[in-house]
Formats: C-alpha cells, structure tokens, sequence
C-alpha cells in the first residue's frame, strides 16, 4: 500500500477509535460507579490509538515534505480532536479547578487567597469559633467569601463544578498566565468545559505552527510536526482530561521558533510566558542567555549588553505577571509549596531514589528536613543536583546555535526530559513537554513511552477493585521496556560514533 494510502487508512481507524473513546467516555460519571468503569477498555482503545501512531510516525519518518501527507496529518488531527471536544473526562477532574479560578479572578478576587474549603466553611467557622473567624480573617476577606458564597450557588451547574474541585483545602498551584486564559474562557462562556477545550485548541494549533516553522528553518521533514500533531498522548489528556499544559508548552513552541530565527528578544518574552503558564521552562533560560551571547559576539560593542538586557525582561516579564497577585504576599505560593512538599505520583527514578535513602542505616524516616523526611528530601536535593550538574555540562559544551541549531535545540531536549524523568510527580500530561522535542528528535524510546504511559491509568482499575496490590508493579511496566530500550539505543548510538571515529583515523 502506498505512503499516503496507509495515512488515510490508519487516519480512519483512529478517527473511529477516539469516536468511540466519545461514547465510552459517558460511564465516567463524576463520583459513580467506580468499579464498573470501563477502565480496561478505554486502555484497549488507547493502546490501539499508540500503536497506529507508531506505525504513522514511521512513514512521515520515511515520507520527506510529501504535502499531500502534511495536509492529511493537520486534517485527521483536527478530526481526533473535535471527535472527542463532547466527551467526558476520563479519570480526570483538574478542569473543575480552572473553571473556578476563572470564575473567582474574573470578580476581581485573588484566585490564590481562598481555597475552595474556605468558602464552603467559612460561615460556619463564624458562627462556631468567631474568635478564630476574626483572626484569620478582615473585613475585605469576608466581603470577598461572601462574593465567593454567592458565586456558588448562581446555578446548579457551578455548585456542582465546585464541589468537585480535587483537593479543595489546597488554593489554586496554576500561574498567572493560566489564571488569564481561565479568566477569559469565563468571560466568553462561565462553567464551560467545552470553552476551556476550544481555548486550548488555540494554543495547540499554535504550537503546531511553531513547530513547523522550527522544522522549516531547520530544512527538516516538516511532516514530522504529525509526531505531535497524532500523538494520542496529547490529544486524551489535553482535550479529553483538559490540562493546562498546552498553553506553557505553546509558548515554549513560540520561543524555539524566535530563538532559531536569532530573534532572542522575542523568544525570551515567549519563554517568560511559557514560565507564567507552567514554571517548567525556567531551566532552559541559561541556554537562551548563552546563545544570546554567542549572536551577539560578532557584533560591535560589548557582547554582554543584550543578554544582560533580555535578562532583566525575562524577569520584567515574570514580576509583571505576578503583580496583580501580589496583594496577599507569600501566601500566593502556598497552593505551590504543599504541592511541591508532598506530591507524589508514577514516578520511576525519585522512587528508586527514595527508596534508597531509606535503606541507609538508621531510621532517617523520623528525621525531619525543611517539612519533609529526610530519604523525601535528600531524593529531592539529587534531583536538584542532577539537573544543575547537566545543566552546567551542556553550558561549558558551548555548543553553538548559530552554528549547529540540531545539536544546540537537543540540549533543551535533554534537559525537558530530565525534568519529567528525575520528576517525584511523572502524571502523563507532564510528558507531553517533551513531545514537540521528538518532531525533531524521533528518539523510538519516547515515542515508545507515550504510549507506556498510558499504564498510569490502571492504578484506578485496580483501585475501584480493591486489589491495591498490584499497583506496586505498573512502574515497572510502564518504565522498564522504555529504559530498556533508551539504553540500547545509546549503546547502538555510542559504536557508531566509535565506529566513525575509527574510519576517520584509517
């Protein structure tokens, strides 16, 4: 069968698969019926959509600048995508958070201040114990929970959205970048999980643009944006789960672009945003200074003055983000430090480290460091450690944009990988970060593990069925093949440079 007939081929029995990934998706009720969820079969479906990705991102491997299978990828992606915009989430509930902070911030209160518990309890902690009330609270506070109170019970749709917030004693962990774009899905249509949805698309299609413009510039197979663009990864947990990650990833998408283009300037303001929407791009910056100075070497003048510049505007940018959120002081990080204290979910190294630590002699378990364990902490400073020691390495490689960009943009590759791998919290939707990386770095392993981790979702199977047990082995098999196999291709990888090297010395 020809290239672009097996396209459309595996681009129909997808299609038909996420249509019924839609119809399955009305049996996870929020708060029923857990144990009769169709949680096998909805990973049957998963694992069928993973293996036809596999198979299409060997022909767009294979099928260079074909635009008949560009256009055909863009269209079938656009299908995947509004086939499941009516469904249900599955095994998933942050949405219900982003529709409230979109809510609160669009009334002008500080989606940070007030944790969902709080406006639920409030009065009654008024009217049992006025004197604690009368502490912890001002006048401006209770005119707010009253606003807040008020804001609940508008309709029946928003009590039911609010009281399904997921831990609700915890205020909003999401930053400012995220709180704008809840706030204005709110605007257009309060209480919509189908707005959020359609906002998020925005941001997809962007970052779709990006990467073919970055694939472009590179002279490589724009076809390859398909690895993002049929990634059932990001299709279930973007526009099915409805996680925010997308709109960091966008602008992270949009900062490559500019940055490939020598436009730094423009990419340091992109990456600020892509740091407003999740944090997570921060530990690229040094690479961006470093290139910044690289540019600016040829140039007249002293080489440091623009990347000192697009230093203080990557900072301009973050504090200007983060000033109409100021108001109540530190305590705006406090959704974020219980998440980051006490957070853990499917992860596989920070587990192995953990569990190392506590192994060592002694009961280091009651040992109590800066409100964690000691194993918990000093499994966290190795992360640190790690993450620093690779980032200081790929600085002093000084490895030239300007002259090798592919050799240059796989640093960020490495370094966007450690983070979710060396991660204490690895949920799937965190490794969708990764996925425009393999548009132009088709490493088999990660592509592999895309679709591994799908295994996350068995822990609830064996939740509902009371067979907690077996929980302890879905690391296993969602991490050991992908290690395995990232192994053998850096061994394979590792002879061939060697090999090279030997033919060059003959």
């Amino acid at each position: 069968m020809r290239p672009r007939l097996q396209v459309i081929f595996l681009g129909i029995i997808s299609l038909l698969l996420y249509l019924f990934l839609t119809k399955i998706s009305i049996e996870f009720n929020w708060g029923e019926g857990y144990a009769d969820r169709p949680i096998l079969t909805y990973l049957g479906i998963y694992f069928s959509l993973s293996l036809l990705f596999f198979a299409v991102c060997s022909i767009l491997y294979k099928q260079s600048n074909d635009r008949f299978i560009f256009w055909a990828m863009i269209v079938f992606g656009l299908l995947f995508r509004f086939s499941i915009f009516p469904a249900q989430q599955i095994q998933e509930d942050d949405v219900y958070r982003y529709l409230w902070d979109g809510k609160v911030f669009s009334h002008n209160i500080n989606p940070f201040q007030y944790s969902p518990s709080e406006v639920h309890d409030f009065k009654e902690l008024r009217i049992q114990d006025p004197e604690t009330y009368y502490e912890i609270y001002n006048e401006r506070n209770e005119h707010e929970l009253e606003q807040l109170a008020e804001l609940k019970w508008e309709s029946p749709i928003s009590l039911k959205f609010l009281e399904r917030v997921n831990h609700p004693s915890v205020p909003t962990i999401y930053p400012p970048m995220a709180q704008y774009v809840f706030r204005a899905v709110h605007f257009f249509q309060p209480d919509s999980i189908l707005a959020m949805r359609v906002a998020f698309l925005v941001f997809d299609v962007l970052a779709l643009f990006f990467i073919v413009g970055i694939l472009g510039k590179l002279g490589l197979n724009k076809n390859m944006s398909g690895v993002y663009f049929w990634c059932p990864l990001v299709i279930k947990e973007i526009f099915n789960s409805t996680h925010l990650d997308i709109i960091g990833i966008s602008f992270l998408c949009g900062s490559i672009y500019f940055l490939v283009h020598n436009r730094h300037t423009l990419a340091t303001f992109f990456l600020a945003l892509g740091f407003l929407g999740k944090l997570y791009p921060a530990i690229l910056f040094p690479l961006y200074i470093q290139a910044c100075f690289q540019h600016c070497k040829g140039a007249e003048g002293n080489p440091w003055r623009i990347p000192i510049l697009n230093s203080l505007f990557f900072l301009g940018i973050i504090i200007l983000g983060y000033v109409p959120f100021m108001g109540i002081g530190l305590q705006m990080f406090a959704g974020l430090k219980a998440y980051s204290l006490y957070w853990q979910s499917n992860d596989s190294i920070f587990a192995c480290l953990l569990y190392l630590f506590k192994s060592l002699p002694g009961d280091l378990s009651n040992i109590t460091f800066l409100s964690n364990s000691l194993p918990v902490f000093l499994s966290k400073l190795t992360v640190v450690c790690i993450l620093v020691g690779v980032l200081i390495w790929l600085l002093l490689k000084n490895t030239s944009l300007i002259k090798d960009p592919q050799k240059f943009l796989k640093q960020f590759f490495i370094l966007m990988a450690l983070v979710f791998l060396l991660s204490p919290i690895q949920n799937p939707w965190y490794l969708c970060w990764v996925v425009p990386f393999l548009c132009l770095f088709p490493n088999r392993s990660w592509i592999l593990l895309t679709g591994l981790v799908g295994l996350y979702y068995l822990d609830f199977y064996f939740d509902y069925q009371e067979i907690q047990s077996w929980s302890q082995w879905i690391p296993w098999i969602e991490y050991l093949p992908f290690y395995v196999l990232l192994f053998l291709d850096f061994r394979k990888k590792n002879r061939m440079l060697k090999a090279e090297k030997n033919n060059d010395n003959l």
